[in-house]
């Protein structure tokens, strides 16, 4: 019987090209999220004028809305 060679190591020369290519991709990530806020804000805005004057003005999911809305307004300054 002869013995089973080992397994060969993986190359490290792809790594930096690996982590440049994961970059590029959370830049691009962040553009079209950053592209899209003024559409999220306007649904943001939109479902918070469900809450003005209904029972429910101040629940949770308001408060939480509320917060989306400063969120997108800082990030998108």
């Amino acid at each position: 019987m002869s013995a089973a060679s080992p397994a060969p190591e993986p190359s490290t020369e792809s790594f930096p090209a690996a982590r440049q290519a994961g970059a590029a991709e959370k830049t691009r990530a962040k553009a079209r999220v950053t592209a899209g806020a003024p559409d999220l804000l306007t649904a943001l805005v939109e479902a918070e004028r469900f809450f003005d004057g209904s029972d429910d003005h101040g629940c949770p999911l308001h408060q939480k809305i509320l917060t989306a809305i400063d969120t997108v307004k800082g990030g998108a300054a």
